[in-house]
């Protein structure tokens, strides 16, 4: 039986990592045998982009449709919307077309839902399917948050994406009280540190002392590393390009723990410790 978990990686702050995050969280689960299956919800498209799909074909099937047949229909199809990745796991793309699909969502009923009503039937094919979301708070990441049962906060070690942390915080606990009040955050997961910086030290401390109290703040960083870019632009994971990178590592680290979470929740975790 698959568990179904919908989880959206957001921040309402731009290249803060949400893309990478997701690949890799995405390739990190399908290595430990988890159905999975990546929406890109950004009109940028970026996630074909990293995976290197964008340079074989233009995305034309992408998340759009689904959300415009959704819409006009109640329903939709799909065949041909959902591609297979070399890395093990299952894809919905994006492309520009998805703001204009924003703007139409402004002026619809239930405007919030049509995407949850899109991967509802979908759950029973995945353990997890991921939203990585656009960088804003507009109707495209209400959508996400509502079909989402947790979400995962990526957050750079500066001060406007922390400030953007702290207001999607205050969204998400909006739409808990508005129609979703089993959405909770997975953990905000600390990126592009550089420990050699003061500000970056700085930041990091601050992030946990802030909201560690309340929240996960994940106890590993994602460090500022050159193979991480590289293996994006190359077309693939960090966990495929270099393996046995430390940034490999901390991305295998987040799926183990994004599992065992999901395994808690279901009552199927073991403690290896316990007798």
């Amino acid at each position: 039986m698959t568990t179904g978990k919908v989880i959206a990686i957001a921040n309402q702050k731009g290249g803060v990592g949400k893309t990478t995050t997701a690949v890799n969280l995405a390739a990190g689960l399908a290595q430990r045998k988890q159905k999975v299956l990546l929406v890109d919800l950004d009109p940028q498209g970026d996630v074909a982009k990293a995976l290197g799909l964008s340079k074989q074909e233009p995305m034309k099937q992408t998340v759009s449709n689904l959300m415009l047949e959704m819409i006009v229909s109640d329903t939709c199809s799909y065949e041909k919307r959902i591609l297979q990745c070399d890395e093990g796991f299952d894809l919905i793309p994006s492309n520009e077309k998805l703001s204009s699909i924003e703007v139409t969502l402004g002026s619809i009923e239930d405007k919030e839902t049509v995407l949850k009503d899109i991967l509802t039937p979908l759950k029973n094919r995945y353990d997890f399917i991921l939203i990585d979301c656009k960088p804003s708070l507009g109707m495209l990441t209400i959508n996400a948050l509502c079909a989402a049962n947790s979400a995962i906060i990526p957050s750079q070690s500066e001060f406007l994406s922390a400030n953007g942390t702290y207001e999607l915080l205050k969204r998400i606990q909006k739409i808990r009280e508005d129609g979703n009040p089993s959405l909770y955050v997975e953990g905000i997961l600390v990126t592009m540190t550089d420990d050699r910086t003061i500000l970056s030290r700085t930041m990091k401390e601050q992030i946990q002392a802030q909201y560690g109290s309340q929240f996960l703040v994940y106890p590993w960083t994602v460090p500022r590393r050159i193979a991480i870019a590289e293996s994006s632009a190359l077309g693939m994971s960090i966990l495929k390009y270099r393996p046995e990178s430390d940034g490999a590592q901390i991305y295998r680290k987040l799926a183990k723990e994004v599992e065992r979470n999901a395994q808690r929740e279901t009552g199927k975790y073991r403690d290896p410790h316990a007798r």
